[in-house]
């Protein structure tokens, strides 16, 4: 038999008709439409198959099955608002999250989006970083959590995989050398994987920007002064163009994973389920 799922909001709703014994009223409280009322208790008694209330000297009543759905409806919508309750109690007045520059502008809408439904009374504090420096500062307890790429022998929860690509202008000459390149500065594991992969094809480069914010990177590669290294994600989000050429060399994957501080709260938790569902979601789409 196939597993159904009923919508919790259907049983609030079910529950209000009962209590107040009217759709009108009902829809008041909770701010929808009487046709909505209407159609949400239709769509329940479609899923259960069969009426759930009755109409008897202008009451409304619950059918036999009623009676049964209105049992578990009070104990469902019970445990959520418990569920709820202790979430918001627990959550700090604060959370603080750490990304690098680029990842930011691709996942942080996400994260804020979701925190906002999940922890409405937490203010989300951003940091922006190097991944190996983000890393260090939620094992210091400095930050709640980080979303990062993956160090080799680093402590944290693998999510996706992300391959590198060069990105250049179409009509930027890569056969001119040395090559020049716009790369973060010394800590970024991307830049160590560009760079190792340039040196191990014997292909002449030097490094004509640099930076630690991926902005200006971006302009220098849009300006045709560059070429770039980054994830693909990165490049897909600024709308650059991903250079294909056998004369370059290939490049090798990227793990973007999270880390969360030891002795997680529930509102932590929370808050990693909203960064891996941004990651999961921004993946999909690009």
């Amino acid at each position: 038999m196939a597993l159904l799922n009923v919508d919790i909001d259907w049983l609030r709703t079910f529950l209000k008709v009962l209590e107040t014994q009217s759709f009108t009223r009902t829809a008041e409280i909770l701010l929808r439409t009487q046709p909505a009322i209407s159609q949400q208790i239709k769509r329940l008694e479609e899923t259960v198959g069969t009426p759930l209330i009755s109409r008897h000297r202008n009451q409304i009543i619950p059918t036999a099955t009623g009676l049964v759905v209105k049992s578990y409806a009070e104990g469902i919508i019970g445990l959520n608002d418990r569920m709820i309750a202790d979430l918001l109690e627990a959550a700090p007045a604060i959370l603080r999250i750490g990304l690098p520059d680029d990842y930011a502008a691709i996942f942080l809408p996400e994260i804020l989006r979701s925190a906002a439904q999940r922890l409405p009374h937490t203010e989300i504090s951003c940091h922006a970083g190097y991944s190996v420096d983000l890393g260090k500062r939620v094992a210091q307890g400095e930050l709640d959590l980080a979303i990062m790429t993956a160090e080799p022998d680093g402590e944290s929860l693998h999510v996706i995989s992300e391959p590198l690509v060069w990105v250049a202008l179409p009509e930027f000459e890569i056969s001119q050398r040395p090559l020049p390149i716009a790369v973060y500065h010394d800590a970024c594991s991307v830049r160590r994987s560009g760079l190792a992969a340039l040196r191990q094809n014997d292909i002449p480069h030097r490094i004509s920007h640099s930076s630690n914010a991926n902005s200006m990177l971006v302009t220098a590669v849009r300006g045709g002064h560059a070429m770039g290294v980054m994830p693909a994600c990165t490049a897909h989000h600024e709308g650059l163009h991903i250079i294909t050429s056998p004369d370059l060399p290939p490049l090798p994957p990227i793990d973007i994973a999270l880390k969360i501080r030891d002795q997680a709260t529930p509102a932590l938790r929370e808050l990693a389920l909203s960064a891996i569902s941004a990651l999961g979601r921004e993946t999909q789409v690009s």
